[in-house]
Parts: structure tokens; sequence; C-alpha cells
């Protein structure tokens, strides 16, 4: 890896590049934070923010629906620093929490609720709840967004829990697929990277349609951002890309397409069934 990043300065000239440091299991002492959640909890969206040149939290880099706590339950606005992680976590309701993560007393993120701590055992109606009130003070995430922030949210990281529900947030609310009674996966959360997840056999993937082999999204100094999205696609789960206007495709991380530079971003894509698919890419501007 080191390697390659050499190789793509060489051809970019200067780099842009952020420390994705993923945090252990073992949350024993705090560490400084690339992050900051925002948790809109009018809107039931969180935005994580990274930082900028000047070390200030300012750049939008992730977008995730939540459900925060319903009436009576209400998620406390403040500001908040995460500390103990769990694996998985037995909640006051007797359900399980996936990669749960504490930030005030009882209040944490995690996973939609299980009825056991087995990730084919998942409460489908629960899920169907992301981007309602719906939790009893926790913000519930989908499996692969909450998992994101605890790999990549160390202790001590800050949560600022606040309402603004004519807007989400810069990058917009995420929706989820809706999953129906009949299906025969709906006991797995569709976001699950597990191998053994049974959604992963339909699952779409994204296509960079003018790949030169090492997955490097390159855009000449200048180009627009209708320039860079007419370069990725979604695909089904056979390699076929679907055609425009059935899918939907949205960058998360800066990246500046008039300074020459390396941009580690996330690339979301979705499919007309509302499935996502996600991959870190680098936007190579030369």
């Amino acid at each position: 890896m080191k390697k390659f990043l050499l190789l793509l300065m060489a051809v970019c000239v200067c780099v842009v590049m952020g420390d994705f440091t993923a945090c252990s299991t073992a949350r024993a002492a705090e560490a400084e934070s690339n992050y900051r959640i925002m948790v809109n909890r009018a809107a039931n969206c969180v935005t994580v923010y990274g930082k900028d040149a000047a070390g200030g939290y300012t750049v939008p880099v992730r977008a995730f629906v939540c459900s925060c706590g319903r009436a009576g339950h209400e998620t406390p606005l403040g500001t908040f620093r995460t500390s103990d992680y769990y694996d998985w976590r037995l909640m006051v309701d007797g359900s399980y929490g996936r990669y749960a993560i504490r930030f005030n007393r009882g209040i944490m993120f995690h996973s939609v609720p299980y009825y056991t701590p087995n990730t084919a055992d998942m409460e489908w109606e629960q899920y169907n709840l992301l981007g309602e009130m719906a939790s009893l003070g926790c913000v519930r995430l989908a499996n692969a967004d909450v998992k994101w922030i605890y790999e990549n949210c160390p202790p001590g990281t800050e949560v600022v829990v606040y309402d603004d529900a004519a807007n989400p947030g810069p990058l917009g609310k995420p929706e989820e697929i809706k999953l129906a009674a009949e299906h025969p996966f709906k006991t797995w959360d569709p976001t699950n990277p597990d191998l053994d997840n049974p959604w992963n056999t339909i699952r779409p993937g994204i296509r960079l349609l003018d790949d030169r082999g090492d997955g490097v999204v390159y855009m000449p100094v200048g180009s627009t951002e209708a320039d860079l999205y007419n370069k990725l696609a979604v695909q089904n789960y056979v390699g076929a890309v679907y055609p425009q206007g059935t899918y939907v495709v949205k960058i998360m991380g800066g990246y500046d397409l008039n300074m020459v530079g390396a941009y580690f971003v996330r690339v979301q894509g979705t499919d007309f069934l509302g499935m996502r698919a996600e991959q870190d890419r680098i936007i190579c501007v030369y």
C-alpha cells in the first residue's frame, strides 16, 4: 500500500491525506479523533465531519440515517464524548445491539436490535423504522454505518446531538431498503458486510467506467462534478451496469477538482430496489 501511495503521489504531485486508523476492540485509552459526530435528532440523521487543513471539523465525510429516541424516551441534546465500546451489548429491553458505543451514560450508538447476539436474528420490523423516532434513547444505525463509527472513531470522539428538522445535514439524509415480511433474508441487516450474509448474493456493486486497472478515479484539473459522477455507475450482482436514471451514486469526503492532489473518498451506490454498495476510492486530480 505504501508503494502504491508513493507512486500515486508522483502522479498527482501533491497529496491530501487523512489518517483512517481503525480502532481496536481494546478501548482502554482515549486518542485524538479525526472526526466529530453530529446527530440531528429531529431529522434522524447522523453526519460525521473530518478535519480541514486548519484542524477544524468542517469536512462532511459520512451521512447515516438513524433512529433516535421516540416520544418519552428522547435522545438527550448536548455535547458528549464516546467512551465504552462493545461488539455486542445487552440492552435494557432485553434485545442486543451490535457495535455499541457509549457516549452519554446509558445512551449509545448501536445497530438495529437483535433478539439474540446472532447476526441472523435481527428484529426486521425495527430495521424498517430507520429514519424515524423508534428507540429508547439510543441512536440506532444500520450495521455497516455503526461499524464504521466503531472502527474509525476512538474513545473521546466528540458527539453533538442537536435539532434541525429543516436541514438533515450537508450530505442529506440517506434512505434504507424496506424489508418485506415474506423476504427470506429479512432477519439479516442488508448492509452487514459479513461474508455469510445472504444479501451478498444479490448485492449491487460500483463500477468505475474508465478503470485503468488500479481503481483510481483520474480527473483533470478543472473537471466538473458531472464529469466525476459520469465515471461511476452501479452494476447488478452479476456485473451488468444498470441504465442511467435507475441508480444513485453519492461521493462522501473532501476533494477539490480544481486542485491537484489525491483524495480519499467513500463512494455509495444505491440501485432501483434501494440496496446499497459502498467502496473506498481515491480521486486523483492531475
